[in-house]
């Protein structure tokens, strides 16, 4: 029997400089925050916690004070009911957001460690785990070049010439942000964008929850719709109506990136609000809740899972999208890299030959990777 004996989190800084930002955000300081759980059976499972751009104190006393101290001694095949037991808790607790984001970490740890005890890449062993909502082919999702931020300075021939550079690492999908200058403005963007790039290049645009429902598809009628792929996050996240009636519209609607509640995503998946049900595996729940969106998801509603921080949230998204068909692309961040080099995650290591990229993380146990020890700081260990 697996016990978990060893709780460790860890955390990692990466200093962005406040030189790109958002509609929502300037990135100044982003922290990573990391969860490693040991058995008794000498097994390690790694998993990362959504963590914004803000201090991490709040999550990592969280994760110290209510996560840790009920894991430790736990059978590892129990630490799912553990984490329905915490969130029947969290009525009482208001805690609800930490709570995601904290057992996002705990339970990709949690599936790392089985599937390295089982020997099988966890792509593989999410479905044998899964046999009967998960195909049991290898799914071929896309993978996303995520750029287009604004910068001081950034002219429209900058952001022409950085989304052109997405296109020639490979990448048929990209997406840029919008909702930061007027809706002419940003109409402006977009068009020149697409002018830049081949025509069989798709883009998605983010709004990041900026706009009212008459802008949204006041800019969206001034786009070539066959070109865009999907609209993200056009108005605020909980305006289902707004979704859709944008959808109704004919806009193919994409929300809502770190969204945790779980009532909101299954209105989003059975009033048709959307036409992509975005999610970000390390805020969500971890790589059990996805599966369950997975499996409650309409036909016509695909899942996209968001990647905004480090290569091992990107290559648990790969795993999970390449064991779901019902996952239809991931994100591949150009801001938000943290292990990328020391760990050669590139874009060929998803889009062209895997041998030739130096990285081989879907053939081996588990995720496949482990941060460098020098580049994460040990803030505590129970066990």
């Amino acid at each position: 029997m697996s016990v978990i004996t060893r709780f460790n989190v860890y955390i990692h800084c990466n200093d962005l400089g406040g030189k790109v930002w958002n509609p929502a955000i300037r990135w100044t300081k982003k922290y990573a925050v990391f969860v490693i759980l040991e058995d008794n059976q000498g097994n390690k499972g790694l998993g990362e916690c959504w963590c914004f751009d803000s201090r991490p104190d709040a999550l990592v006393a969280f994760l110290k004070t209510e996560i840790a101290p009920v894991i430790v001694g736990c059978d590892s095949d129990k630490l799912s009911a553990v984490g329905e037991s915490l969130l029947s808790r969290a009525t009482l607790t208001a805690r609800h957001g930490m709570l995601a984001s904290a057992w996002s970490g705990v339970d990709i740890a949690m599936w790392d460690l089985q599937s390295r005890s089982a020997d099988l890449p966890l792509w593989q062993f999410i479905q044998r785990q899964h046999s009967q909502e998960i195909s049991a082919s290898i799914n071929k999702p896309r993978l996303y070049g995520s750029a287009g931020l604004y910068g001081k300075g950034k002219t429209i021939h900058d952001l022409v010439a950085e989304m052109q550079s997405l296109e020639r690492c490979g990448f048929n999908l990209v997406k840029m942000k919008v909702g930061g200058l007027t809706v002419q403005q940003d109409a402006e963007r977009v068009v020149a964008v697409l002018n830049g790039l081949s025509e069989t290049c798709e883009l998605i645009i983010d709004g990041v929850y900026s706009y009212t429902v008459d802008d949204a598809l006041a800019l969206y009628r001034q786009l070539p719709a066959h070109r865009i792929h999907a609209f993200q996050s056009p108005v605020k996240a909980s305006d289902l109506r707004g979704m859709q009636a944008l959808c109704a519209a004919g806009v193919p609607v994409m929300g809502t990136e770190a969204e945790y509640r779980q009532e909101l995503q299954s209105d989003l998946i059975h009033t048709g609000a959307v036409r992509y049900l975005q999610m970000a595996p390390i805020a969500v729940g971890g790589i059990s809740r996805v599966l369950d969106l997975a499996a409650e998801t309409r036909p016509d509603i695909n899942l996209s899972l968001e990647v905004s921080s480090t290569a091992v949230a990107l290559c648990v998204a790969w795993h999970l999208a390449l064991a779901s068909n019902k996952i239809a692309h991931v994100e591949y961040h150009f801001v938000h890299q943290v292990f990328f080099e020391t760990l050669k995650i590139n874009p060929k290591t998803f889009l062209g030959d895997e041998s030739s990229s130096g990285c081989t993380f879907i053939s081996r146990p588990g995720i496949g990777i482990q941060p460098v020890e020098p580049d994460i700081q040990p803030e505590f260990s129970l066990g």
